[in-house]
């Protein structure tokens, strides 16, 4: 768990103490608030991107899954391929020497009791240097029939990373 320690230590110098729940790093169907929902599911996929754990981050996702950047929509249909686009993200942060994906939900709210609908924040850091400006990204998350919450879609605005964008529409 050495990504969550980085998270609590960036946050720590920037004046801030953040703990993250165990639970957020598993699956959890006693996730109450739309911002733990939130929080929970980043967790999970931020620790999974940065470590190169495709089961752990695919358990995150339903399908069909839309994602959108400013370089188009694309929908994703099978695990095979989320696999290349995870892949495509985490070459790119390896090589980008990210070595902190500090994520934080900024906003959740209900549109449904099975349905989140949220806004969160991604900084990646290498070291103590910002590689990039942050970016802010919307998803909505949903509470399948088994309990468990997965993100079926997600729009990021990222202006100042062609190649993150480019990335994120592999396949």
């Amino acid at each position: 768990m050495r990504e969550i320690s980085e998270i609590i230590e960036f946050f720590y110098k920037c004046g801030t103490v953040v703990r993250v729940p165990e639970q957020w790093l598993t699956m959890s169907n006693d996730l109450r608030s739309p911002s733990e929902v939130s929080e929970h599911l980043l967790a999970r996929t931020g620790t999974a991107l940065m470590s190169g754990d495709f089961e752990s981050f695919a358990q995150c996702f339903s399908f069909p899954y839309d994602l959108e950047t400013l370089e188009g929509q694309r929908q994703i249909h099978t695990r095979a391929d989320l696999k290349t686009t995870f892949d495509a993200v985490h070459a790119h942060l390896v090589k980008q020497q990210v070595t902190i994906m500090a994520r934080h939900c900024v906003s959740a709210s209900f549109r449904s009791d099975n349905e989140v609908a949220a806004t969160h924040e991604t900084r990646l850091l290498s070291r103590d240097i910002l590689v990039q400006q942050p970016y802010p990204a919307f998803s909505l998350l949903k509470r399948g029939a088994d309990g468990e919450w997965r993100i079926t879609c997600t729009s990021y605005v990222i202006v100042d990373s062609a190649e993150l964008n480019c990335a994120l529409q592999a396949g």
